[in-house]
């Protein structure tokens, strides 16, 4: 934006302002002649003299005017600026964009990026290379009948009925099985871990291939 003083002219507009003027006047003086010989050449040899003088003059007058245009367009459109005094502002050139690399102005600075601030990235979660299996050894008033066994939190079970259930998960499992023992902390329900229900299945998952504790 151009302040309002830039729009008013110094001593330099005023001159050339003049020399404007006094081209234009000398124009029109010149033309004004040029017109009053065309009329006087025509008047002798085409009208023998019988043209009269408000003819002479008036086209003496409007060949100034014409001359006194052109000047003026020529001078005064010549593109300086605004104004008959060429002081006004055009459009930025150059050297007055503050966007133009050229013009002294420093472009804006990216903004830092703060180290503690880091992007999140999902890491894939780990997966275990292992299946396991929760046997839980019943005892005290949680056995019912044969039944001293429970697989993942399942109904209590035989010792067949958990080799069987052991043995399906084995045929689907795409990862090799581990068995975990799980033991009441309850002392009326707890019971060994060196007992004969706990021994003859880790024995029989070690025969299977099963990781036992």
């Amino acid at each position: 934006m151009h302040s309002p003083l830039a729009a008013f002219p110094g001593s330099e507009q005023i001159a050339a302002f003049a020399v404007k003027c006094l081209a234009v006047a000398g124009g029109f003086l010149a033309g004004y002649v040029i017109g009053g010989m065309c009329t006087w050449a025509l008047d002798k040899w085409a009208f023998a003299k019988k043209s009269p003088d408000v003819l002479k003059k008036t086209i003496s007058f409007l060949t100034g005017v014409a001359l006194a245009l052109l000047i003026a367009f020529i001078v005064f459109g010549d593109g300086s600026g605004s104004g008959w005094l060429g002081g006004g502002g055009g459009p930025d050139g150059p050297g007055n964009n503050s966007n133009n690399p050229d013009s002294g102005q420093k472009p804006d600075a990216p903004k830092p990026v703060d180290p503690k601030v880091q992007p999140k990235i999902d890491a894939p979660k780990p997966q275990s290379d292992i299946e396991i299996l929760v046997v839980s050894f019943l005892g005290g008033e949680e056995v019912q009948g044969d039944r001293f066994y429970k697989l993942d939190g399942s109904d209590p079970m035989s010792f067949e009925q958990l080799k069987a259930a052991i043995l399906k998960r084995k045929e689907t499992a795409k990862r090799p099985l581990k068995l975990e023992r799980e033991f009441s902390t309850d002392p009326g329900k707890k019971i060994s871990k060196d007992s004969i229900n706990v021994r003859q299945v880790e024995n029989w998952a070690d025969g299977q291939g099963i990781k036992t504790p």
